[in-house]
């Protein structure tokens, strides 16, 4: 299943002129530390609400700053039978808001 993005025309020219449509959730998340239960196993857990598991994630360490940062894991209906893969690092200062955190999505090709 494919899901459209966006439509374009072909002009003349060859320029492709249309307009490109994000998909946009927004959903309230738990990211919580668990015990492993063997070496392969998530560091932490994430769920939506307070009962709905919706996926993992494993602690790094960056190979440049040394910092640890959380691998995410997460699935949603949005994205039919793929994951969606982030990472979790510590802002370099805490924002106005007060959060400390901020997840960072690195498309693969």
């Amino acid at each position: 299943m494919a899901i459209t993005l966006g439509t374009f025309t072909r002009l003349d020219d060859g320029v492709y002129a249309g307009t490109l449509k994000t998909l946009n959730v927004t959903a309230t998340l738990a990211i919580v530390p668990v015990d492993r239960t063997s070496d392969k196993a998530p560091d932490h857990r994430v769920y939506a609400g307070q009962r709905y598991e919706i996926g993992a994630g494993w602690s790094q360490v960056a190979k440049s700053s040394g910092e640890i940062y959380v691998n995410l894991k997460i699935g949603a209906p949005e994205f039919g039978p793929n994951w969606l893969r982030c990472r979790l690092v510590k802002r370099e200062t805490p924002a106005d808001d007060g959060t400390t955190h901020i997840v960072l999505w690195d498309p693969r090709d």
